[in-house]
């Protein structure tokens, strides 16, 4: 089977968005533009082509090398942030303990319920509506704006979170 190589162009203008975005402080992009590297290195096929590394790609990769490199200290904090950093370790996020990371992870699974039956309905996803609905629901005795902020801390620690509700 010959496979065509993706666009450098396409793929370089991937990795200056997932980066400007990262930079910006989005742990959800930071965590993109790592998994597209990664993709990049085993040249993963994708439905536009088979990913390469490019000449920018390999910039990037050093850059963080060496930055990875100069890093000062030690101990518990610094490894947790470099093993963070290159996923062989899940994002803390804000919970105490596995009980209220799985309450927190039921309620963004009902409104990405809830967005799911927005789409299948023909409607624009709303997160705000989504909330509102499972607020009213009574299930997580919680009001719509907290039922937002857990949501967005699950969608934004959980690679891939934000795509479920358009399966």
């Amino acid at each position: 089977m010959i496979t065509t190589r993706m666009s450098e162009g396409a793929i370089n203008a991937s990795l200056d968005a997932f980066l400007h975005d990262a930079q910006e402080g989005d742990a959800l992009h930071a965590r993109k533009l790592h998994e597209l590297l990664d993709s990049m290195l085993i040249e993963r096929e994708m439905a536009e082509g088979k990913l390469w590394l490019t000449e920018h790609g390999k910039m990037l990769l050093a850059d963080m090398h060496r930055q990875l490199s100069k890093c000062t200290g030690s101990g518990d904090h610094l490894r947790d942030i470099v093993l963070e950093a290159v996923q062989f370790k899940p994002h803390k996020g804000h919970w105490e303990d596995t009980c209220s990371y799985l309450h927190d992870l039921r309620v963004a699974i009902a409104v990405a319920n809830e967005l799911c039956s927005q789409r299948k309905a023909g409607q624009e996803s709303d997160v705000f509506g989504a909330a509102k609905a499972v607020a009213d629901s009574g299930e997580f005795d919680m009001d719509q704006d907290r039922i937002i902020e857990v949501y967005e801390e699950i969608a934004s620690t959980v690679s891939g979170f934000r795509n479920i509700p358009g399966c």
